[in-house]
Parts: C-alpha cells; sequence; structure tokens
C-alpha cells in the first residue's frame, strides 16, 4: 500500500457505535506514526501436524522451517505481532504406511511433541484445537498442551459427549492495545454441523466469553474457530463485539481473500502450512475494520472488469442488431457507462477512515528460505523416526501371497527378458524412489516408504523394513505381481501381466496431495518410450 495513502488512512478519526442493538466498544488507541501498523495478526489454519511438505510435489509448499523465516522477517520492523492458530493443528491423518493408529502414535506423538518445541520458539500466543487433535486420546493431548507456551483455548472438548463444543477467552497486551482471543472448537467429525439448539448454546457461550474479554478492556477481539465453514460463518455473523475470525476446520488448500460474516471479518490461511496469513492492523476509530487490502481490491476489480467487458461485448453486438429496442439499448450504454465509473473508483486506492486492515496470504515456497535452526529440529525427528522404526518394524512382514498366486519378485527379475525396459526404469524417477528417502533417512517413515517400494503392504510384497529387491517403484508397481509370469513367461493366461495400468493404480500414490501435475493420460503417454510400450530401437 502506497505511503501517502496509509497516511490519509490513518489521519481520520470517527467517534461511533455499534449497529442498532449494539454496545458502544472501548475508544481505540491511535498509531503514533501513519505508516506503521498498531498490530499484526499472523495466522495458520488446519496444520494437521505437518512439520514440511511431501517433495514430491511440483512446487512443494510449506515447512514449518520456512514459516519460521517468514515469521522472523515480521517480526524484523518490531510491530507487535500476534500468533494464532485455528483448527488441526498437531494431528491429521493417520501415515498412510500404518494399518492401524498403534502402529502410528510413536511416529505421529514424536512429531507433535517437535511441532509444540517449534511453535513454543515462534511465540505461537494461542490457538483452537481441532477434532483430529484427539486422535491419540484427551491424554495425550493433555501431555501436549502442559508443554505448550501457547494458550488453548479451548483446552479440549466438554464433559458433555452430546455436547463436545466449547469456548474459552484470553486477553493479552499487545503494544499498548488490549487484545482479546475467543477460541471455539466443535470437535465434531468433519462435515459436522451443529443443530439449532447447539448452535445457539455455543452462540450464548462464546458471545458470554466476548463480553467478558470487552468488559477487562479488550479493544480488539480475535475469534479463532475450529469447525466446518457453514458453523463458522453462521456463529461468526451472530457474534456482537468480534473483530475478525480465523476460520480453522476446513479441509481445503484455498486461502480466499477476506470476507465478511455480520461486523467480522473472516480470514482463512489454507490447510498443512502451506502458508500464512499476514493481516496489519491499523486502529484509528471506533469503526468496523475496513479492508484495505491490495488482495481484496485485486480481486474485486477482476470481478467487476469482468461484467465490464462481457456487457461491452453484448452493446456492441446489440448496436448491429436492427432488431434491438432502441431505448433498451440505451439503458444498456447507461449501465455500461455506471460499471466504467465504478471500476474507475474501484480502481483508486482506498481512502477509508476509522479502524482499517490489510490481509496478505504469504505462501511458503521453496523461495522461502528455511530458517536453519528450525530446519535442524525437523531433521533430528526425521533421524529418530527412521533409527525407531527400523527396528519396531523389524518383525513386521507383509501378508503371504495365497497359495498359487503371484507374489512380487522384483524389477531385477524382469531385466534377462526385458533389458531396454529395465534400462529405461533404472534411469527413470521411479527407479530413484528408494533412494531419495535414504539421502534424507526417511526409508522407513510411515508417511513415505509407501509409495517409494513395491508392493507394500499387498499379499507377497513388502513391509516398512522388508523390502529387499523390491525398493524403488519397480516394474511390478504397474504390471502386477510377477512370480507366475517370470517362472512361465509363455503362460500368459496362467500369468497374467498387466499391460496398461489403470488410473487407478496410478493413483494409489499419485494422489494431489504428492502429485499436484498428476494428469493420467498425459503421464501415461511419457512413460511409453523405446523399449517400454514403444519398439525397442534396433541394435
Amino acid at each position: 500500500m502506497a505511503r501517502w495513502v496509509l497516511y490519509a488512512l490513518l489521519l481520520g478519526s470517527l467517534s461511533g457505535s455499534f449497529g442498532c442493538g449494539e454496545r458502544e466498544r472501548p475508544p481505540a488507541v491511535r498509531v503514533a506514526s501513519q505508516a506503521r501498523p498498531a498490530l499484526r495478526l499472523v495466522a495458520l489454519t488446519d496444520l494437521l501436524g505437518y512439520l514440511e511438505p511431501c517433495g514430491c510435489q511440483s512446487r512443494p509448499l510449506g515447512g514449518i522451517d520456512r514459516a519460521a523465516a517468514k515469521l522472523n522477517a515480521l517480526k524484523a520492523d518490531k510491530v507487535p505481532l500476534l500468533f494464532v492458530s485455528a483448527g488441526d493443528l498437531l494431528f491429521g491423518e493417520r501415515p498412510e504406511g500404518a494399518s492401524n493408529d498403534a502402529e502410528a502414535a510413536t511416529q505421529e506423538t514424536w512429531k507433535a511433541e517437535t511441532l509444540v518445541d517449534i511453535l513454543n520458539r515462534l511465540g505461537l500466543s494461542a490457538a483452537a484445537p481441532g477434532t483430529r487433535d484427539l486422535n491419540y486420546g484427551p491424554e495425550v493431548l493433555a501431555r501436549l498442551q502442559n508443554s505448550a507456551k501457547f494458550a488453548w483455548l479451548p483446552a479440549g472438548p466438554a464433559a458433555d459427549p452430546a455436547k463436545p463444543e466449547r469456548a474459552a477467552g484470553w486477553l493479552s497486551n499487545l503494544g499498548g492495545v488490549k487484545v482479546g482471543v475467543v477460541g471455539v472448537s466443535l470437535f465434531a467429525p468433519a462435515g459436522s454441523e451443529l443443530s439449532g439448539e447447539r448452535h445457539k448454546a455455543l452462540l450464548a457461550q462464546t458471545q458470554a466469553e466476548i463480553d467478558r474479554l470487552r468488559k477487562q478492556g479488550a479493544q480488539l477481539v480475535v475469534g479463532l474457530v475450529s469447525m466446518d465453514q457453514r458453523s463458522g460463518r453462521r456463529l461468526s455473523a451472530n457474534l456482537h463485539g468480534l473483530d475478525f475470525t480465523v476460520q480453522g476446520g476446513v479441509d481445503d488448500a484455498a486461502s480466499p481473500a477476506p470476507s465478511r460474516a455480520g461486523d467480522a471479518v473472516v480470514l482463512r490461511a489454507g490447510y498443512q502450512g502451506q502458508g500464512m496469513l499476514v493481516v496489519d492492523l491499523y486502529l484509528d476509530g471506533h469503526t468496523v475494520f475496513a479492508d484495505v487490502s491490495e488482495w481484496t481490491r485485486r480481486e474485486q476489480n477482476a470481478a467487476l472488469k469482468a461484467r465490464v467487458d462481457d456487457l461491452a461485448q453484448r452493446v456492441a453486438a446489440w448496436e448491429h442488431d436492427n432488431a434491438v429496442d432502441k431505448a433498451a439499448l440505451a439503458e444498456q450504454r447507461a449501465k455500461l457507462t455506471e460499471l466504467r465509473t465504478e471500476l474507475t473508483r474501484a480502481e483508486a486506492p482506498a481512502n477509508p477512515q476509522g479502524n482499517a486492515f490489510s490481509a496478505k496470504f504469504e505462501a511458503l515456497g521453496p523461495e522461502v528460505a528455511a530458517d536453519r535452526q528450525i530446519a535442524g529440529l525437523v531433521d533430528a525427528y526425521d533421524a529418530r523416526v527412521n533409527d525407531h522404526n527400523r527396528v519396531a518394524f523389524a518383525n513386521v512382514m507383509p501378508p503371504p501371497a495365497p497359495p498359487g498366486a503371484a507374489r512380487y519378485v522384483g524389477s531385477a527379475a524382469c531385466q534377462s527378458c526385458h533389458a531396454p525396459a529395465y534400462a529405461w526404469w533404472t534411469r527413470h524417477p521411479h527407479g530413484k524412489a528408494y533412494t531419495t528417502l535414504e539421502a534424507v533417512h526417511k526409508q522407513f517413515n510411515l508417511s513415505c516408504v509407501g509409495c517409494h517400494v513395491t508392493g507394500y503392504g499387498k499379499p507377497g510384497g513388502s513391509s516398512v523394513v522388508h523390502n529387499a529387491g523390491l525398493t524403488h517403484v519397480g516394474c511390478e508397481s504397474c504390471h502386477g505381481p510377477g512370480s507366475l509370469h517370470v517362472a512361465k513367461p509363455s503362460a500368459a493366461a496362467q500369468a497374467p501381466i498387466t499391460k496398461a495400468p489403470t488410473e487407478a493404480t496410478c493413483k494409489q500414490c499419485h494422489s494431489p496431495e504428492h502429485s499436484d501435475l498428476f494428469e493420467y493420460a498425459s503421464y501415461v503417454a511419457r512413460l511409453r518410450v523405446p523399449g517400454h510400450g514403444l519398439p525397442a530401437p534396433a541394435p
């Protein structure tokens, strides 16, 4: 935002009150320097226990080490900063390589411990947990909370299992501004919505927390909401005295521009730590916060410009159509002029009077240099898990193949008859998949190993540790177990091999989380090369 815009913005002062039926807010604090925010809100939503992104993405987004580096940069200008989280924080889904929660418990709990340690170091202020934070039981969550230096709002579900949702408040002083934070968690499975009665009860409980914070002098109230999007917006729209809602509990990578539910501004920062939301707050009055974000203005202008272009094309066509009513055409021309004037006004910098905010989403892409100290903690966790799983899963064998059924024998068994295809495979990323895990000591990590070996967890296949000859994404990953075919290559009917793997086969690993650019037809086309799907070149 241009410096002169902020100057004009912060010069304004309004005496005012809430709308009809709402009580007046406590006086806001003026900003000493017109170009400087009074406060900065930084938010994560639905981190889901992610310490780092999957490296198989075309542009891996996220990483708590990158988040640390971004936070350090934001703290450099000494603007008082409130760092918060909403939604599932410490735990997500069970790792794909674990068959049950017991197998995953140690790895996932150690990860949560590492994350709490890192969030303590980063200065997280408060978090509203989600349902998945209870994946390994309330005792595990309570132990993790005891080691946290940040506030849990609420700490857990209510005692009544029929009504587990709760709200809790917390007051802090940041740079001379009293900031209230109220956390609200639904503690219900994904997709669950509040019934009318439960919504009313939670609304009353949350409003009581906001009122308590305001009576204690809170000049700004931020809500951390962990529930489905519809329930969260419905709740926010009916609360008085709530300035911002950070919405967690939404399984969606999207981070939409700020929107409103009642007087509250609703914010989301995607999930899995792929980015963070940064909101600069300018306090200059009693008013509802005006949105002066370039982000919002850019999106609104794009939508308005699309309307202008669409109407301009239609008007141009109507001008050459003698059957069009002239009065109607004149009306549409006037409408087009009005829209163009509105677009011109919208493209001008915003200059509201009173409280305002400017929000932006900071994607944590590879271009963000990682904080080395935090990266070291993540690396130490990976090494610890790798060493543990090597021993813990040493006796876990893959299920045996039924009598007479094919089992996995490894790509080396294919080499003698399919030398060109084998040679091509050794140079392909599939042929080096396990090596990429070994390089970062993750070959026994339950979140990774399943898609970097052949026949993982399948009858006659591989397991976490027992994968000799089946490392990498081998021939049988796509074409099926080959023992019968190797024993009798000519007996195709008795020992079938899948020549063309289906899309479902590929998507076992090429999911949106692990392979964002996957498109079946184009991927398969790139796998058809001379010697593999196409005639081999002449010797």
